[in-house]
């Protein structure tokens, strides 16, 4: 149990509610087999052990974006030797010499699962994505699409071993006014919990990452009540600090 209550730990302590943009990773916070972060770059180091564990997996990405965007300059600083076993410091620390003599971070929140799926597309069987179709597609990998409607249904009728990455902001969009806004009701994304509860306890879901995108959901405010009514059917406590 953590100082705040909650029953997990810290695997990166809680900056504050700062910028996340595509590099700055403010917390990453693990119960069980449940990552929460506000940054999706952490995500790919969260299933390095799962990837360890399991003989065969499919992955399951849920968010406004496909976060798939992939390069070969980016790749040839993919480090394979012992990536695995890397720690989350080393991870982050990634990165290469770019033109301007500064360093240009390896995992980004546009390119974690372009690097991941160039990486372990022989070891992952099936692909499934719902987005709102921003962002770069993955285009080595034939995928699954799925609609909001089919959602929190489709997440039952998983089977096999899935790792399950959901960025909140797949709950926002732009409104009319400019302003982010929350697109589904309390009852819809808490279905969600219930639905993704069920897949963890049926060990369908081995791995479940989890974003607040600050930024692309309404701000730390919107994001952080989102996060709430989904760890509500989650069934698990989870609080940043004041």
């Amino acid at each position: 149990m953590d100082s705040e209550g909650n029953m997990g730990e810290w695997i990166v302590d809680f900056q504050g509610r700062n910028h996340s943009t595509a590099i700055n990773l403010n917390f990453l916070w693990k119960q069980d087999n449940i990552f929460i972060m506000d940054n999706h770059r952490g995500a790919l180091w969260c299933w390095l052990d799962c990837l360890k564990r399991e003989k065969e997996l499919s992955l399951f990405h849920v968010d406004r974006h496909f976060d798939a965007l992939f390069s070969d300059k980016d790749y040839r600083h993919f480090p394979h030797d012992n990536f695995e076993d890397m720690t989350i410091v080393d991870y982050l620390a990634c990165g290469y010499e770019n033109d301007f003599f500064s360093v240009t971070p390896l995992f980004r929140w546009d390119n974690y699962l372009g690097l991941f799926i160039e990486r372990y597309k022989d070891k992952i069987t099936d692909w499934a994505f719902a987005t709102h179709g921003k962002g770069s597609a993955p285009n080595s990998v034939r995928y699954a699409a799925y609609d909001p409607w089919e959602f929190p249904s489709a997440i039952g009728g998983l089977t096999g071993n899935w790792i399950f990455n959901l960025d909140l902001d797949y709950f926002f969009s732009r409104m009319t006014n400019g302003e982010m806004g929350r697109l589904f009701t309390d009852e819809y994304i808490s279905g969600w919990g219930v639905a993704l509860r069920k897949a963890i306890d049926a060990d369908v879901i081995k791995s479940l990452t989890i974003s607040l995108s600050p930024e692309c959901a309404a701000g730390w405010s919107g994001s952080e009540q989102a996060l709430q009514v989904l760890l509500t059917g989650l069934g698990i406590k989870f609080d940043l600090p004041v």
